[in-house]
């Protein structure tokens, strides 16, 4: 089994000049955002968002933005699925000291 090589510049459009991608061998990769100026990122579209809100919209995502089928999820083994209401569970009054 062969591993596919990140995708070549040219076949992302737009990307080329991006503050975000560096391009080495014609070949594109996202920087660390831990590394990028935060107006960056931000002119890049995004935004500073709660991290179990970021994983909810993954989530909808996953499930065509369908909101009930997103809590109707039985894919228990996916990572985010404990997060997928929008709420950490284990900081919630319920989970406290279990």
């Amino acid at each position: 089994m062969s591993i596919a090589k990140r995708p070549l510049i040219a076949n992302i459009k737009g990307k080329e000049n991006s503050p975000l991608v560096e391009v080495e061998d014609n070949q594109a990769t996202g920087k660390n955002p831990l590394l990028s100026d935060v107006s960056e990122i931000k002119r890049a579209g995004h935004q500073n968002i709660p991290l179990a809100k970021v994983i909810r919209k993954k989530c909808l995502e996953c499930c065509c933005f369908q909101p009930g089928e997103v809590r109707k999820c039985h894919i228990t083994d996916c990572a985010l699925w404990p997060y997928r209401m929008g709420k950490n569970p284990f900081h919630s009054a319920k989970m406290k000291g279990k």
